[in-house]
């Protein structure tokens, strides 16, 4: 965990989330597999249908990941330091960074966040895991994820993270990291990308806010990755299938 002067940053952070405006969609209908989920999300504009209301969904690239190493970590960002990086390797370079954005009747939400290693279709996607994480490890309808407790979730190579927490080890320079954020674009749907040593880490809010966020590799039919998403709860897809 990091220094407990965080706490009282992030909670400002927290106070300065706020709603949002809507989007354009097509409709599909419910249940709907993960994989048309997964890849539809991030398009132009996608309705889902569950039992309590639509939602529509629409994709937003904020930038590009430098991935030097190409080992992921996937964590709260103010709270990342013993959260070790996926046990699968990666392709090293610069991959976009999208966000599917959620329009619910009041309010919008960032329901996935995704890594874009290569522009093919996903045909089967599995959980990210750790090393000592395994699928047989889990009950029935639990997950392997990772703890976010500020209502921020990040993506940042390995070899990152070093340079970034020495830079955030401070609470003047967490109040930095914190008011930029707060300053990102509208308020329950803040990202950032900023810069950390040789390369950069991700942020963005996760969904409604704390909770446990399982996240999922896309491969393609030769079994490359294509995509990294984390799900944030916020399309209960897993209640359809």
């Amino acid at each position: 965990m990091r220094p407990s002067s965080r706490s009282f940053a992030w909670c400002l952070l927290l106070l300065a989330m706020a709603c949002s405006p809507p989007a354009p969609a097509v409709e599909a209908s419910w249940p709907l597999p993960q994989s048309e989920l997964f890849s539809q999300a991030f398009g132009p504009g996608f309705t889902v249908t569950p039992p309590d209301g639509p939602i529509q969904l629409s994709g937003l690239e904020i930038g590009k990941l430098a991935v030097p190493s190409g080992r992921i970590v996937a964590c709260d960002p103010f709270i990342c330091d013993g959260i070790e990086a996926f046990g699968r390797r990666l392709p090293a370079g610069k991959f976009p960074v999208q966000l599917a954005m959620a329009q619910l009747p009041h309010d919008e939400r960032v329901a996935f966040a995704r890594i874009l290693f290569a522009d093919r279709p996903a045909v089967r996607w599995e959980m990210a895991l750790r090393p000592g994480q395994t699928l047989q490890d889990l009950r029935p309808g639990y997950i392997h994820g990772y703890g976010v407790d500020t209502g921020t979730g990040a993506f940042m190579d390995a070899a990152t993270r070093t340079a970034y927490l020495a830079a955030t080890a401070d609470e003047a320079a967490t109040m930095r990291l914190v008011d930029a954020l707060s300053d990102a674009p509208v308020g329950s749907r803040a990202w950032l990308l900023r810069p950390y040593g040789h390369a950069n880490v991700a942020m963005f809010s996760s969904g409604f806010g704390d909770g446990l966020y399982a996240s999922y590799f896309g491969l393609d039919s030769a079994g490359r990755v294509v995509a990294l998403v984390t799900d944030f709860g916020v399309v209960e897809w897993r209640a359809g299938k």
